[in-house]
């Protein structure tokens, strides 16, 4: 399965792997942006919840 362009890989400078496919780079972008908003979120509700532990609110 030889699907690449390039025959020889001296001098090649960059592999791009989704040059033609916005498709596959919009996953990765999407895919990027769901991580961190989780993990923004968890860490507010884990630090709200530890703070009101501290304070005995909960």
């Amino acid at each position: 399965m030889n699907t690449s362009p390039i025959t020889q890989w001296d001098g090649t400078e960059a592999y791009f792997t989704f040059a033609h496919s916005g498709f596959g780079t919009a996953i990765c972008l999407l895919a990027s942006i769901a991580i961190v908003v989780g993990a923004i979120w968890y860490g507010t509700r884990h630090e709200s919840r530890d703070f009101a532990k501290f304070h005995g609110k909960g």
